[in-house]
């Protein structure tokens, strides 16, 4: 029997943020049920969600009444107003909601949001603010693509020590840990099965996976 991977979430706050996830959630085919105050917008999401619901989600009766405790994960998507990202915070983790997420908008934020016992926070204009820097710091990487927490897909101009040299002369897997996926050329052309045989040259670009430690140390 195929197994089941959906899951079921709820998210409280519909601004761009909260109004993304829960887009794209239920495009992915997980069921999402939506919370805001604001009975406009939840109008225009109530289509392509499961269920959504106008409230005030610092209301504990509001909550029950939606029904959060039915769903695996609750996402408090809304950092504007910190009183009220902890107040809902506490609220579903009395409620005994398996897993809480909340969104943080500073470190301060961060900080009380791990106090009060929020099983992960995210502070997404932080994150994405080092991931650009980190693209943005090596001349040579063209495109990065977050594989896992640890591990990352690369698209990098060909190393200068690689120019001249073949994958079987490099034994790229162990001696730098990464594993070459592809291999394009100034045409722009993309080999996914690369000859192993042949060498690089210095118009040649690479794709990687890897430990981010090793592309790192691969692209500094």
């Amino acid at each position: 029997m195929k197994k089941n991977n959906k899951r079921s979430f709820c998210i409280i706050g519909l601004g761009r943020f909260g109004q993304t996830l829960a887009v794209n959630l239920a495009k992915t085919g997980h069921q999402v049920l939506a919370i805001d105050i604001d009975e406009n917008v939840i109008n225009v999401i109530a289509d392509t969600v499961t269920n959504a619901v106008a409230g005030d989600p610092t209301n504990e009766t509001v909550l029950h009444a939606a029904g959060v405790t039915d769903y695996d994960c609750a996402i408090v998507a809304t950092a504007e107003n910190i009183n009220d990202s902890v107040l809902t915070t506490i609220l579903l983790k009395e409620m005994g909601i398996k897993q809480v997420v909340a969104r943080a908008g500073s470190e301060q934020h961060e900080r009380v949001l791990e106090k009060i016992g929020a099983d992960m926070v995210v502070y997404p204009e932080r994150d994405m603010g080092e991931k650009l820097v980190h693209i943005l710091d090596r001349n040579n990487v063209l495109e990065y693509i977050e594989f896992s927490d640890t591990h990352s897909i690369v698209e990098v101009a060909v190393p200068a020590e690689w120019v001249g040299k073949s994958l079987i002369e490099l034994n790229v897997r162990r001696n730098y840990g990464v594993t070459v996926l592809a291999v394009g050329n100034e045409n722009g052309m993309t080999n996914i099965s690369p000859d192993p045989a042949r060498k690089f040259v210095v118009t040649d670009t690479v794709a990687l996976l890897g430990e981010n430690k090793a592309i790192d140390k691969i692209t500094e």
